[in-house]
């Protein structure tokens, strides 16, 4: 059906495209009202595509010379079929391709662009090579639905895998809304167990991939279907990436970036990549300020404008400056600044450890914890104990879900929100160094190594990254989690011997951060991040279906044998 919309633009309304096994699904392409052919930008959405967002974003495309096809994914809204996470996002994508190449109004150079879930949906069809895609923007994403999304560092990624699979299910826009903590945003349902039973306990039905998630607890076959990270050789697509330091998927992102730079299927795919990072978690960004800090007037880039001359270049052959820029343009946040890079990590980083030194008292803020670079000799280790009927409560950090509500009904948002009120628990290790006599930037990848022992066979341990200004207010900066079972391989899981001292490499997400004169560097370790990660029970027990919780005495060491510390990538002026 068309729709007239305005003198410049048609609206073709839910369109039928066929797919290889008969289903249709629905699409609304905005095209401009001149005679065409046009390069077309397609996206694909489990998100409704008649949402006020992309019938904006049809609009202004349409008003700068492209149509703009929307798709709801398979068995969403309009669209025929049963909905799946993922696995038939792969060949539909390609199919709906092959369709916009047939249509009177697209001249054949298609791009593709989206978001989070629209994000996924490109990098899964792009290995099989549509001779129809040009280029893709996909944003905010990962490559590894395991190791990046679901099971970060062997943990499970409790409140993003269940308000992502209940907002498929239930078709409701969000259920982050103020009248969720009736239904699931409260602590009864985020302590319930086992976790298998919270999709029943959530919507009144079982959720097919939900439990498929929790009862694929290693990287195995059926993950590896939805894994890109080693098929960048058989994407020709070149592709802009925008991430955030704050959201959880940045580190997907430049492994993405290097890994077409280095494998791409073809030179433009090797040349012609360019990334985008900013001072944001998941969502567009709408305010200078994140969690509890503003980053300026300036953080606030036009990324719809970034991303026009990105298409332009690549659908119109129009570079408008950006084919001449360097490939890689970051925020610095601290002295809030844009700069262009070459590579990452940067070839200019020096790497320095920093050690965790006490009296065996780091406990709180109030403890007597530090960090320096001088290597610890003979120090008394730090003990806390773990008790996960009350768990550390997600405070800010690397989130890729926004308004939610915590376990303890507050609002909860990512960013560099102030961690005062989890650093004056004893169940939380406080490291902070000597206030710096000048600026130090840290830009690149982050790891924390902790020589730690436990008396449970299987427990977390996690650390945080924070800012601490003058006002002792102490902002997270980067944060990581690792499940002792995984501490060897995501493929296969080994139980921890109580009481021996067990070597765990936290990774923590990238950042891009200037600790100005005057501030202090913090690490924070515990054994807890919830509802953000399920949490360890302790006894060992599956993730999906385990109910007995024991507390754990936790130790972490540092001394000469035992060094516990972090490395952080260190960019001179």
């Amino acid at each position: 059906m068309t729709t007239p919309t305005s003198p410049d633009i048609r609206l073709l309304h839910g369109l039928p495209v066929p797919l290889r096994d008969g289903v249709r699904l629905s699409a609304d392409v905005y095209v401009p009202a001149a005679a065409g052919p046009f390069p077309t930008i397609v996206t694909r959405t489990p998100y409704e595509s008649g949402r006020d967002v992309f019938i904006e974003l049809g609009v202004w495309w349409a008003e700068r010379g492209y149509a703009f096809a929307v798709q709801d994914c398979r068995g969403r809204f309009e669209s025929e079929g049963t909905f799946h996470a993922y696995f038939p996002d792969i060949e539909d994508g390609y199919d709906t391709l092959a369709w916009l190449s047939a249509q009177p109004w697209c001249n054949g150079q298609i791009g593709s662009w989206g978001r989070s879930y629209g994000a996924l949906t490109q990098w899964l069809t792009a290995p099989l090579q549509s001779p129809h895609l040009a280029c893709m923007a996909p944003h905010v994403i990962c490559d590894d639905f395991f190791s990046d999304c679901h099971y970060i560092g062997g943990a499970f990624q409790l409140l993003l895998s269940l308000g992502a699979a209940t907002i498929w299910e239930t078709n409701l826009a969000t259920v982050a809304g103020s009248q969720s903590r009736h239904l699931f945003q409260n602590r009864k349902f985020w302590d319930h167990l086992p976790l298998i039973d919270l999709d029943e306990r959530a919507i009144g039905r079982k959720i097919p991939y939900w439990r498929e998630w929790l009862e694929h607890p290693t990287y195995d076959a059926y993950w590896e279907r939805c894994n890109t990270m080693h098929r960048h050789n058989q994407i020709a697509a070149p592709a802009l990436q925008q991430c955030g330091w704050f959201d959880p998927y940045t580190a997907a992102g430049f492994r993405n970036y290097n890994g077409m730079v280095e494998n791409g299927a073809t030179p433009a795919a090797r040349g012609q990549q360019r990334m985008l990072v900013g001072p944001w978690s998941h969502e567009v960004p709408d305010s200078t300020r994140m969690g509890d800090l503003d980053f300026g007037a300036d953080s606030l880039l036009d990324i719809r404008e970034y991303e026009r001359r990105w298409f332009d270049w690549q659908l119109k052959g129009v570079s408008g400056g950006i084919a001449d820029e360097p490939p890689i343009r970051l925020f610095v946040g601290g002295i809030n600044q844009w700069r262009f890079e070459h590579e990452w990590p940067l070839s200019r980083t020096r790497y320095d450890t920093f050690y965790l030194h006490s009296g065996g008292h780091a406990n709180s803020v109030t403890g007597d914890g530090s960090l320096s670079t001088e290597p610890p000799d003979k120090e008394p280790p730090d003990h806390f104990t773990y008790d996960p009927a009350e768990p550390v409560p997600t405070l800010g950090g690397n989130l890729s879900v926004r308004l939610m509500t915590t376990h303890a009904e507050q609002p909860l948002e990512g960013g560099p929100v102030d961690q005062q009120a989890s650093e004056c628990r004893g169940d939380v290790l406080v490291y902070t160094s000597e206030v710096l006599k000048r600026d130090l930037e840290i830009t690149g990848p982050i790891s924390v190594t902790l020589y730690a022992e436990s008396s449970a066979r299987d427990t977390d341990f996690t650390a945080r990254l924070n800012d601490v200004d003058q006002q002792q207010t102490s902002r997270v900066i980067s944060e990581g989690i690792l499940r002792a079972r995984y501490r060897h391989s995501l493929e296969s899981t080994e139980l921890l011997e109580p009481g021996e001292v067990t070597v765990l490499t936290i990774t923590l997400c990238p950042a891009c951060h200037v600790f100005l004169a005057g501030h202090r560097l913090r690490i924070a370790i515990s054994s807890s991040n919830f509802p953000r990660f399920s949490r360890n029970l302790n006894t060992g027990e599956d993730v999906a279906t385990g109910t007995r919780m024991q507390s754990a005495r936790q130790t972490v060491l540092h001394t000469h044998a035992f060094p516990s510390h972090i490395v952080l990538p260190i960019i001179e002026p």
